[in-house]
C-alpha cells in the first residue's frame, strides 16, 4: 500500500468514526454542507482535489475532528 492509499484510508475511517459517534449518515453531513451525498462520499473516502480537500476540512470542522 503506498503512502497517499494509507492516508486516503485513514481519513475515511476518521470520518465514519465520527459519523457514528454521533449517530449522522453521510446524507445528513452533505445536507448541511449543501452538496450531494455522492461529492461528500467522495470527498470522506480520502480524494485529493480542492473541492473534496474543502470538504472534508468543513466536514472535520462540523464533526470537530482533526485530520
Amino acid at each position: 500500500m503506498t503512502e497517499l492509499e494509507s492516508a486516503a484510508k485513514k481519513t475515511k475511517i476518521t470520518f465514519k468514526v465520527a459519523l457514528l459517534q454521533r449517530g449522522m449518515t453521510q446524507v445528513e453531513l452533505s445536507k448541511l454542507l449543501h452538496t450531494t451525498p455522492a461529492q461528500v462520499s467522495r470527498a470522506l473516502a480520502g480524494n485529493t482535489t480542492p473541492k473534496d480537500i474543502e470538504i472534508q476540512k468543513v466536514a472535520a470542522e462540523i464533526l470537530g475532528i482533526e485530520l
